[in-house]
């Protein structure tokens, strides 16, 4: 099997692993470089998790030269596993009904945590899946201290699937039931693994339970717990054989034995029981929990089956710039895996954020469409010269015609002048044919009020103000006479659609007095008010007149009866 070469960063819970692997000639997967940096595992830091692991990546991408595109394992404290069954569906289908298990499987909103899944087994009408989700600040944290250090992330991978393919790579002979127990800082995962499937339990009881149970034994703080455990765990402890902090370390590992004992106990039974898989034939031990002297031996006597720990570095050749790999095997099993691509033609669990994948594919077609530019750039050519010369030719033709334009450009301007001047004498004549006609209207106007007037008899006016308005609102023109004072408005500049200005709207306001000579010391009569009324109506038929408006009358003196209207006069009779 030929692999790319891979530059893999396994982000554990206390520990950040770089691995630069690639395939030698006869194929087999070779480890060329190898880094490991260890930080504190406190779970109470969890929250800096993610600037612990910039700060790794950071010095050792400096000490090591390391660049490129990368591939990130993430703990199992971080990873939401759960394993479902759907109807097998054909794959252009799939993602709708996933998408639904994933909505009622997952306990938090979807748009807060990366999610993808990946087929465990087909098992008749029926489809054994895998989902995964991490949150995504976490996600894009450790993307962004990545890519801070210059590396480009592309793709993120749950330690557990790297751990089940590094196994399947280094142990290809082994078929049956199995239990791999990758034992890291802050959870321990269960691999429960056959020839063609595989169940993922995490627990969080790991190397930080250990540490806890010391800490709460010797009420110290959690780092100082973690020295003294380190120390005496590998031997390099100066404390006297009967100190308390032995004693506790002792006490702390026994208890852990037993705990983890119990829980490879219960899921065992809850596998079989929900899957209906066979007794598994034996456990393989893996992770930095994993180191501990007894643990092998005391959980092949409890649990009645074959335990051995997991060589990661079975099948791998290691090159001189990982010299240091055999003395770190336990803490390298899901480095390695990183590197091992999926089963061909199966898709995989991949948590990179949206975001990321979408520039990591854009940058992938970057040369293709470069390239792509440039042909059609070079296709352009002959048209860009072609068009050269013609807009040269047309630039040429647009300078001659441009020195015959010149002088017409000067009759246009001398033309329009005179057109303004003709325009304004136009304007100055019909002013004067309005005077002339207003002058001999005024005259028949006036004749033709007094013939009405007399008709009526025993009537005269006291007032006749004119009231010029250009708009047509009767409201906007005051009264005047006996009953308010004219208030003229503003004249406006109107025009009609051929652009000739609009006659201003005229308005007459008439006050005046008719005598009752039948009640010369009473109120006026009905009589009296029916003859101004017909007044009034004789006004209308006028050819001077378009409307009466505002018409009022006072009858508080005895045997007259005072008026008081406004004329609008026809604006095709202006005065």
């Amino acid at each position: 099997m030929s692999i790319p070469r891979v530059l893999a960063v396994d982000c554990g819970a206390g520990h950040l692993a770089c691995g630069l692997l690639s395939s030698d000639k006869s194929g087999r997967l070779q480890l060329e470089k190898l880094a490991l940096d260890a930080f504190n595992p406190d779970a109470s830091l969890d929250a800096e998790w993610s600037a612990m692991i910039g700060t790794a990546v950071n010095e050792t991408v400096r000490r090591e030269k390391i660049s490129g595109n990368a591939t990130i394992g993430l703990p199992g404290h971080h990873i939401l596993g759960k394993f479902i069954k759907t109807p097998s569906v054909e794959e252009s289908k799939r993602a709708k009904i996933v998408q639904f298990e994933a909505q009622q499987n997952i306990p938090y909103p979807l748009d807060e945590v990366v999610w993808d899944y990946q087929v465990v087994a087909e098992q008749g009408i029926d489809l054994e899946l895998m989902l995964a989700a991490a949150k995504r600040e976490v996600v894009q944290g450790a993307c962004d201290a990545l890519g801070d250090s210059g590396l480009s992330v592309t793709s993120v991978l749950p330690s557990s699937i790297a751990v089940t393919r590094c196994f399947r790579y280094n142990y290809p002979e082994v078929t049956g039931s199995l239990i791999i127990a990758d034992i890291g800082a802050r959870s321990t995962n269960l691999i429960f693994a056959d020839t063609e499937r595989f169940f993922v339990r995490t627990i969080p009881l790991a190397g930080n339970s250990i540490t806890q149970s010391i800490a709460d034994e010797l009420k110290h703080d959690f780092a100082h717990c973690e020295t003294i455990k380190i120390q005496v765990l590998n031997g390099e402890s100066e404390l006297p054989a009967t100190s308390p902090a032995r004693a506790a370390v002792k006490n702390a590992v026994s208890s852990f034995l037993s705990k983890l004992h119990l829980e490879l106990t219960r899921s065992i039974v809850n596998y079989r029981r929900q899957s209906g898989a066979e007794q598994p034939a034996a456990l393989y031990l893996t992770g930095g929990g994993s180191v501990l002297e007894d643990l092998a031996a005391s959980l092949q006597e409890k649990l009645k089956i074959s335990v051995e720990r997991l060589d990661p570095l079975r099948g791998v050749v290691v090159g001189p710039g990982a010299s240091n790999a055999p003395a770190l095997s336990p803490l390298l099993a899901s480095l390695i895996g990183l590197a091992i691509p999926a089963e061909k033609g199966r898709k995989s669990i991949n948590l990179l954020p949206t975001a990321i994948a979408q520039r990591l594919a854009f940058s992938k077609r970057q040369p293709m469409l470069i390239a792509a530019a440039a042909l059609f750039a070079l296709t352009l050519t002959p048209l860009v010269y072609q068009s050269s010369r013609v807009l040269a030719a047309a630039n040429t033709q647009l300078e001659a015609l441009n020195a015959q334009i010149l002088p017409l450009q000067a009759v246009q301007s001398r033309i329009r002048e005179n057109q303004a001047a003709l325009d304004a004498a136009k304007s100055e004549i019909l002013g004067i044919q309005s005077l002339a006609e207003s002058k001999n209207n005024w005259i028949n106007f006036l004749s033709d009020l007094q013939d009405r007037l007399l008709k009526v008899e025993d009537v005269w006016l006291d007032n006749l103000n004119v009231i010029r308005v250009a708009n047509t609102d009767a409201s906007n023109a005051g009264g005047g006479g006996l009953f308010g004072s004219a208030q003229p408005a503003p004249e406006e500049v109107q025009t009609n659609p051929d652009g000739t200005p609009v006659k201003p709207v005229l308005r007459l306001q008439l006050s005046g007095r008719l005598i009752d000579r039948k009640n010369p010391v009473s109120l006026v009569s009905a009589d009296s008010y029916q003859r101004v009324t017909t007044l009034l109506a004789s006004f209308v038929d006028s050819q001077f007149i378009s409307a009466v408006e505002r018409e009022n009358f006072d009858a508080n003196n005895p045997g007259i009866l005072r008026f008081d209207f406004i004329l609008v006069i026809d604006p095709a009779r202006p005065l």
